[in-house]
């Protein structure tokens, strides 16, 4: 078995299918999609493709929808990370301190993630509904704060924070698997030394948990800001991106000029810009917290004094 593991040959000939995969689903789409966004084209077999060279992407600067969803993926990412993953992560150290019906907690907290995103789309869209049809407006009524009562999804000041509200419900249970997962990873006895020499669960937390789950938390933030710039079923289920375009995202902006008005050459700039801005948002994240890593590293000190 052994000899079979050194072997490279091997190990490509099982590599091969998945390679051929990723390479013919992702790696070839990617530059089709890039190849596309220099040209002019309906998207109908046999209409040749007029090449316009940056003309997609200066058209794409000048429009003001394109502004409005940057703007609001922008937040949808900000708000992603300020909520997900830190809501995520402690109910993973509540569930982990948690010694009876933790399998209980997991599944309730999982129950927003296995339902498909357009069951919950519908479900908070009939929550949301406006007016007294819409399940939250008619229970502020009941209470009497009919006052706070408003279009949750048609006004413009409301509607964008609601989906990535919702977004944040349906995600959070992913980040609670995640963080749940890498805290059983860690050996106890580190953890019973620590209560040995007097930490208290919060600089247990503070100066062992998060240090020891930290490859957790950055492959969180990653997944957070790729997830979250790919976003699409969410809005386009519950808003389509209205009222009157304020809350588009890239994706459904991409979606409403390729598919609804066959502008395939402006659709495919917009992928190559979700794509670049994935890249970049990621590489920088990830910088940030390796150079945390490496300052962490340079300090030297003795052994800490818990009190």
């Amino acid at each position: 078995m052994e000899q079979y593991r050194r072997n490279k040959k091997i190990i490509f000939v099982f590599l091969l299918p998945a390679l051929l995969v990723y390479i013919i689903f992702e790696c070839i789409p990617v530059l089709q999609s890039f190849y596309f966004s220099f040209f002019e084209w309906p998207g109908i077999q046999g209409v040749p493709l007029k090449y316009v060279g940056i003309d997609n992407f200066v058209a794409l600067i000048k429009n003001t929808q394109f502004h409005q969803a940057m703007r609001n993926i922008l937040l949808f990412v900000f708000v992603g990370l300020l909520t997900q993953l830190p809501i995520g992560f402690f109910f993973a150290i509540l569930l982990y301190y948690t010694k009876h019906g933790q399998k209980f907690f997991k599944a309730v907290y999982f129950i927003p993630m296995i339902l498909p995103v357009t069951a919950t789309g519908l479900l908070w869209q009939f929550i949301l509904k406006p007016n007294e049809t819409g399940v939250l407006n008619n229970l502020l009524m009941k209470l009497g704060m009919e006052n706070l009562c408003t279009g949750w999804l048609v006004d413009s000041k409301t509607a964008m924070i609601c989906i990535i509200l919702v977004t944040t419900w349906a995600s959070v249970a992913y980040y609670i698997v995640i963080g749940l997962a890498a805290l059983h990873s860690m050996p106890e006895d580190i953890l019973e030394s620590a209560t040995i020499d007097g930490a208290n669960t919060w600089k247990k937390v503070i100066y062992i948990m998060i240090p020891m789950i930290w490859e957790s938390i950055k492959i969180s933030v990653v997944m957070i800001i790729t997830g979250v710039l790919k976003v699409f079923d969410m809005v386009f289920v519950m808003t389509e991106g209205g009222p009157n375009g304020l809350t588009h995202v890239p994706a459904t902006l991409l979606y409403s000029q390729a598919f609804k008005y066959n502008h395939y050459g402006i659709g495919s700039a917009i992928s190559t810009v979700m794509f670049l801005m994935s890249l970049a948002l990621t590489i920088i994240s990830l910088k940030i917290m390796n150079r945390d890593d490496e300052k962490k590293g340079k300090r030297k000190g003795g052994s800490k004094v818990w009190r």
